[in-house]
């Protein structure tokens, strides 16, 4: 069975992907078990994933209810099987804001040294959105910067690390895009390493499987699951306070058994997260695109509520 926390190269995941995909055109694998949806919404279907060593079964529908989930795109996942279990317009590509930077962490823990240094742009600096209040000329480990990345969702920070990429961020954009490739994504785009560009895009599917496949690097799994820390400089002596901008891992709407991963949000892509949870020893990743209510916590509220639809109505029985 899949482990989320277990580590899988691109390359071994990609495979996967690949030999699921033969095995649903030659009829080996269980037949589908649709399940009927919202108008608009995607029919349970079994995303082209090969689950190493073994082959997980999708999970089961107790009942033929549906998730009431007041966003305009969703999808729930099972990374133990490659299963999308249920979805509205899940495959449609959509703006994702910084989403992104999951795909960012990504590229940033396979092919740069974390204990790297790296220097603080003015560039970087002069980004607009959410930071981490990095300064002109700091230093600090790529480590540190991915924790700002991936908790504070630090633009400051996505632009540091892709200036610090050999081809500078040019360069690192294209990697992303090429790593999308290699996962099998086919309605992904990046455009830059925040998610500031609209025209970057996925759909619901998509991101997760960058999620799943996020989940299985322990050092991000770690980084996406944390509350809040503090980062350091290396050479100005200052400290920054990391407070996680997933409200699914603090005190007010704490979900029990989160895991991460990834909140969003301007103005074209709505109020946006994508969500891991574990329960009885199963899996479930929700991802919620843009929600109809333009508040802070609409996002993680829906992503609880799909979530908590999943785990009362899925069954991994036999």
């Amino acid at each position: 069975m899949f482990e989320i926390t277990s580590k899988l190269s691109l390359k071994k995941f990609a495979v996967a992907l690949a030999v699921m995909l033969i095995l649903v055109k030659a009829g080996l694998l269980i037949k589908q078990r649709y399940i009927p949806n919202q108008t608009g919404a995607v029919k349970g279907a079994r995303i082209e994933k090969l689950s190493l060593p073994n082959l997980a079964l999708p999970p089961k529908t107790i009942n033929r209810s549906q998730p009431n989930i007041s966003t305009k795109f969703f999808a729930l996942y099972s990374p133990e099987s490659g299963y999308l279990v249920t979805g509205k317009d899940a495959e449609k590509p959509v703006p994702i804001a910084s989403l992104t930077k999951m795909m960012t962490a990504i590229v940033v823990a396979q092919n740069m040294d974390v204990t790297k240094q790296i220097t603080i742009s003015r560039n970087a600096v002069s980004e607009i959105g959410s930071d981490a209040g990095l300064k002109i000329g700091e230093t600090l480990s790529v480590e540190d910067g991915l924790k700002a990345l991936l908790i504070s969702s630090a633009n400051d920070a996505a632009y540091a690390l892709a200036e610090n990429f050999q081809g500078g961020v040019q360069q690192f954009v294209t990697k992303m895009n090429e790593t999308a490739v290699d996962l099998g994504l086919h309605d992904t785009e990046f455009k830059d390493p925040a998610g500031l560009d609209d025209g970057g895009h996925s759909t619901a599917k998509e991101l997760a499987i960058i999620a799943s496949y996020l989940l299985t690097n322990e050092r991000l799994a770690r980084i996406v699951g944390t509350s809040e820390t503090d980062i350091y400089s290396t050479n100005y002596h200052l400290k920054h306070h990391l407070k996680n901008s997933n409200r699914l891992l603090q005190d007010e709407l704490y979900y029990p058994g989160i895991l991460g991963v990834k909140t969003g949000f301007t103005p074209e892509a709505g109020h946006s997260i994508t969500v891991a949870a574990t329960r009885d020893h199963h899996t479930l990743i929700a991802i919620i695109l843009n929600t109809y209510l333009n508040t802070k916590d609409a996002s993680a509220k829906e992503g609880a509520r799909l979530l908590d639809w999943g785990f009362e109505n899925l069954s991994w029985g036999s």
